[in-house]
This record gives C-alpha cells, structure tokens and sequence, in this order.
C-alpha cells in the first residue's frame, strides 16, 4: 500500500501575478508553470492575516487569526499540523530560512522531528555584523539622490536602519561566486537531502519555506559583473536591490522603480528554476505517485505606484490591498486532475486541513479552514462565498465575486476603540494618545506618524506587524470600496458613489468576525 506524503513548499513575498500560470505573459518561470500544469491552481487565494508570522500561523494550525492575533507566539492551545502529526507513523521535517519563523519564544518550529535553518536574512543579519566587510561598499548599490532623498524626507530612523540592513547583508553575500551559493538553492539542497535519506517505510510531512523571493532582490546579474538584468538589459543606473522602504514618490524614478521590480522578477525566476531542481529530485526518487505536492506564499509585495504597490517600497503600512494579499496556491498529487484551474475562493487557512486531509489524519475539529481536495476533484463547487484579509488590529477588507472592501480600524472618523470593537471586538487598543489630523487623505502626516506611531510596529510580539525599516501605522482615513471586475488592483475607491454597498459589505464582515470570535 502506498503511503501519501506531502511536500508544502512557501516562497516568502512571491506575487501571484510575477508568474506565468497566473497570467503573467513576459516573466519566466516555466517550472511552476509545470506544477500548474500538473496539478490544480487556485486563481482567489487570499491571505487572511498578514504578513509573515499570522499567515504562517494561519497556514499551520487551520484557523482564522485575523480576528484576534497579529504578529504573535504560537500559544499552547494551538494545534499545528506538526503536532498532529507527533505519535503516529509520519515523520516531520522543517527546513527554512526564514527568520521570522524562529523568533525567540514564538515557537514555530514545536513539533517537528527534524529542523534544520539556513542562516542570514532579514532579522537574522546580526549573525553576519561583526563580520568584516572587505569586498563590497553598500554605496554601490543605492542611487546618491535615492539616499538623500529619503533622509530628507523620512529622516534617519528610516535611512539608518535601512542602510545597517544592506551593509549587514553585504558581509553575508560578498563571498557569493555562483547562483548556488544563494540561498533558495541552499534551502532546496537541504530538502532534497532529506528526501533521499527519509524513511521510505513511512509517511513524511516536509514543510519547505524559502525566504526568497522576498527582499533582497539580488539575483544572478547583481553579483555577475558581465551579466544582464534579463527584464531590463538596458538599464545604466545602480542594482537597488535591498531599496529604503516608504513611500516611493520625491525618492525614486519610473525608470528606478521598474528596474526594482525587474529585479524582483528575475529573483522569483531564479526561485522557480530552484523549485524545479526539487520537483525533478521528488520525480527521480519515485515520490510523485505517493506525494501532495503544494506550492504556496505568505503574501505579495509592494513595489511601486499605482497597481505596484499604492505608491510604497516593501511592506511598510499595514494595507491589505490585491498586491500583498492575494497570494498563489497550487497542488498536485496523484488522483487529483491536471491542468485545472479553480475560480472559488480559498484562504491560507485551508493549508493545515488539506495537508492532514491527505496524510490521512483527517481535519482537526479546530480547524476553520476546509481541505482543498474535495474542491480539487469537483466534488464540491466551492468552500465560501468571499474571503477576508488584514493586519490585526489595524485594516479588515472583505473580496467577493464582484468587490472588495476595506476597513480601517484607526480610520479618522471613528476613535481607535470605536472602530476596533467594530470588527475585532476589543474596546482599547495600545496608542500614543495622538490625536491625528487628516493630510493628503492620511492620518496625519508622515513625519507625524512616524514620531507617534511608530511605537505601534514593535518587536515585543503583539504589537508588531512587521520587521520592514521605517514602517508606521499609518491608514487611509475612510473605509473603501473597489470593483474587482473594472479595478482589480484597488485604484479607484468608489465608496463615496455607492455607499450602501460599502455599507453592505462592512456589515457581512462584521458579522463573519463576530462569528469566528465565538467558534
């Protein structure tokens, strides 16, 4: 009897729409274009709490977290798929580099038989600052204007930290001669070498999480002098490839900004070949006809303005629009179709229920998520009727067929406990007691929210919501409503013009965080 396996393999910051499967019709990446081909894609899949550590959590334990933990531990009561797999035949593996999922005392590595982390990113770099740093200069990659652009504007708690990220980095990579010597290959490596040596009389559950294609983007033509950005050969200018994060206007230009996302592109590219070094290996040892096989991503990226990214670098505000919260999803495994492509909406929570569903432990009681199997073989047509997405305590939208709505929990027009308890059901929240002052359709300025909130992107667990340089909690000033169908990437707020539906939709939210409260 052939015992199934699965394979969950995440690629931070990967962009459902930098890649071929997905619509993309200039960007290369032909081994996920594979997988797609093979298996079933997902078209909606939405991340419901963002960024890295809720919609990890989220993916691990089934359930929604969006209503009541952000960037936060893994609590006792939490149920991963890890540790349902403790006590029975199934041997577990974590192998990642991702630092986020090993802050101290968060415990997202419990149960797992066997760990094995590959050190150097983002939040990890301290492992390389006492390094010497001999061989590269930091100057040669960031723009003179870029830099005193945003000390001008965003000032040195911005450039600072920002400029500390990109030396640190540099004494990790300056000794890098070829692609292998980057990180996905390692971390691909290391999977691989562990499907070679596992035992073949057992199940295996192996998590695989690349940090890359997050930032930094520097991929082959960054560190081969004779080589060519592919997406952008022409471009004379410097390779930024770890860009000051922040609000991209007075600080970068067009030219700039594109050749950052051409960057990015040929990152992810570079992902993709590494993904497909593992699918052949899973191919070559015989796993295929015995292994779930899932690709999956934490969330997008904002890269630029308008559908790039609203106008900011990196993940520096807490807005959960199409470019960060819409994330690919796509499975292959044996008796599931190929070639199918599925419209209905999935939500990172349906992870941990598709795994287990598989291994043949069944879905955990406690699980919110739905297993996408029955969804993949047609046996039903869909799991729900709209997905949710946001940052705990700061933004909530909702994505139907035709809409998405956005709540922001410190909208100007509600006091920040008003509009908290609206949705998460919480009368107070940590603020500075600043009274904001609308600007530019900003709750307060910049400068503003960079000295009164910033306190609200800590490191001391919940308040924090992300590990980008520079970020402040800083939302729009009114709740928005977009067509999906005219504006897929949330350009237009139409709120104003057909409130009742806002409105529509902002009850059906509440109500559906309200419930989750209670389940």
């Amino acid at each position: 009897m052939v015992k199934p396996n699965v394979i969950v393999v995440m690629l931070d910051s990967l962009q459902f729409n930098y890649l071929g499967c997905y619509g993309n019709k200039w960007i290369k990446t032909p081994n996920l274009d594979r997988l797609a081909r093979e298996g079933v894609l997902f078209e909606n899949n939405y991340i419901e709490g963002l960024p890295t550590v809720p919609a990890r959590r989220t993916m691990l334990t089934g359930r929604y977290h969006l209503h009541d933990k952000g960037w936060s531990a893994l609590e006792l009561d939490d149920t991963t798929i890890a540790d349902l797999c403790w006590g029975r035949p199934i041997d577990s593996a974590l192998v990642f580099d991702c630092p986020n999922f090993r802050l101290p005392k968060f415990g997202y590595t419990r149960g797992f038989d066997k760990v094995w982390f590959l050190h150097g990113h983002e939040g990890d770099h301290e492992y390389y600052a006492e390094d010497p740093l001999i061989h590269c200069d930091p100057l040669d990659y960031i723009e003179e204007h870029v830099l005193e652009s945003a000390d001008r504007i965003m000032g040195e708690k911005v450039v600072g930290p920002s400029l500390h990220e990109l030396t640190t980095y540099l004494k990790h990579r300056q000794y890098w001669k070829t692609e292998e010597d980057q990180d996905v290959p390692k971390i691909m490596k290391m999977a691989v070498e562990y499907l070679e040596n596992v035992d073949r009389n057992k199940q295996f559950f192996l998590w695989v999480d690349s940090f890359d294609p997050h930032e930094p983007w520097d991929p082959p033509s960054v560190h081969d002098p004779d080589m060519k950005c592919p997406y952008d050969p022409d471009y004379k200018g410097k390779d930024m490839f770890l860009p000051i994060p922040g609000h991209v206007a007075g600080v970068y230009t067009e030219p700039e900004l594109n050749h950052i996302r051409m960057l990015y592109a040929e990152k992810v590219t570079m992902c993709d070949r590494w993904v497909g070094y593992l699918m052949d290996r899973v191919k070559a040892l015989g796993l295929e006809d015995s292994t779930l096989f899932m690709l999956v991503s934490d969330h997008g990226e904002p890269l630029g303005n308008g559908e790039h990214g609203h106008g900011l670098m990196r993940k520096v505000r807490p807005w959960p629009y199409e470019e960060l919260a819409h994330a690919p999803m796509i499975i292959r495994g044996p008796g599931l179709p190929a070639g199918k492509r599925i419209t209905s909406f999935t939500q990172s929570c349906d992870v941990a229920p598709t795994v287990t569903d598989w291994l043949g432990i069944g879905v955990h009681p406690e699980m919110q998520g739905q297993s996408l199997l029955p969804l993949a073989k047609g046996e039903v047509d869909k799991l729900r009727d709209f997905a949710i997405a946001g940052y705990h305590r700061y933004s909530a939208s909702i994505i139907t067929d035709d809409w998405s709505f956005v709540h922001w929990t410190r909208s100007a027009e509600r006091t920040v406990s008003e509009s908290a308890a609206g949705i998460y059901g919480v009368g107070l929240l940590k603020t500075s007691g600043y009274l904001p002052n609308l600007k530019e359709g900003l709750v307060g300025s910049m400068n503003e929210a960079a000295k009164h909130l910033r306190e609200a992107a800590t490191l001391d667990g919940e308040d924090q919501w992300t590990c980008t340089p520079g970020s402040v909690a800083e939302v729009p000033a009114n709740d928005q409503l977009f067509d999906r169908k005219a504006d897929p990437f949330q350009l237009n707020n139409i709120a104003a013009k057909d409130p009742g539906r806002a409105s529509d939709l902002y009850a059906q939210l509440r109500e559906f965080m309200a419930e989750l409260r209670t389940s």
